[in-house]
């Protein structure tokens, strides 16, 4: 089952051939959001994250874009693919309908969303097995722009070709400052005793709606003390945690950097804290 423009197609065939035109030749912006037990996560969060992304890139944001009707058509199709109750991950796709040009500067907008199911938690803790490196061919410029979750696609897929190669784990991104973005896969949080510190926004990593979630979540307690800051490549050897957040594959440890090799501990309770406040979100 397919969803486009919201309504539900059985195969490709039967899709307006404008609207699958539009996902192939345009650069589609891409929301991904978690659903467990029929019930969607930080729903609101995500929607309007997606809304200032759309702003951000002068898209056509349609009078049907409500929260509300967003959230019917997701519940729909995961009804569709799912007889009983649906946990997953729902990928709300937005693309321009054409290129922009003097007749129209905003085109018409396109949208699908695509489901996949999971019988696992849709919020998983994993231990990288290989090690992590950091990616310095290229260097992503600071600013507004590239929080947006697709920005610099080719780049990113340059770092991936890398990460591969090597056989890493993940990829640490630099901006031109040399200073830390993120991972490849998410936002990077370093642990040095209780002191949690991560990137901030205008270092250029994107705003995740878990990373969001989860800094509020720790500065609400007392025992850790969270910084966003500038984040130099050498303050990676010094941490004596290392772990990666993402709105798509959940937490993960990073178990070595280099000849540095880390420890779990404070992850690991990390991640307790943050899976019983998606569980008191049902």
């Amino acid at each position: 089952m397919y969803s486009y423009q919201g309504q539900n197609y059985t195969s490709l065939d039967e899709v307006p051939s404008d609207i699958l035109t539009a996902f192939i030749q345009q650069n589609v912006l891409t929301e991904t959001i978690a659903i467990q037990q029929n019930k969607i996560l930080f729903w609101e969060e995500h929607y309007m994250r997606l809304m200032a992304s759309m702003r951000i890139l002068r898209m056509e944001i349609p009078l049907t874009f409500t929260m509300e009707n967003l959230a019917e058509k997701i519940q729909d199709i995961t009804r569709h693919n799912v007889d009983n109750d649906f946990s997953g991950k729902v990928h709300l796709n937005v693309a321009k309908m054409a290129q922009p040009s003097f007749e129209q500067p905003i085109p018409k907008t396109a949208y699908s969303i695509t489901v996949n199911p999971l019988e696992a938690p849709v919020f998983l803790y994993q231990k990288a097995t290989q090690p992590i490196d950091l990616y310095k061919d290229h260097y992503l410029s600071t600013g507004l722009y590239h929080t947006i979750e697709n920005a610099a696609a080719q780049w990113r897929a340059m770092a991936w070709t890398y990460v591969y190669e090597n056989n890493y784990c993940d990829g640490i991104l630099l901006n031109t400052d040399k200073h830390i973005i993120e991972s490849l896969k998410g936002a990077l949080f370093l642990v040095k005793g209780n002191k949690i510190s991560t990137p901030a926004l205008d270092q250029g990593c994107r705003k995740t709606v878990y990373r969001k979630q989860l800094l509020a979540l720790l500065e609400k307690s007392s025992d850790y003390e969270v910084i966003e800051e500038a984040i130099s490549p050498f303050s990676i050897q010094k941490a004596d945690e290392l772990f990666v957040l993402s709105d798509a594959d959940g937490l993960y440890s990073i178990g070595q950097y280099r000849k540095k090799v880390f420890k779990t501990e404070y992850t690991e309770k990390i991640y307790s804290l943050f899976l019983a406040y998606i569980n008191s979100q049902l």
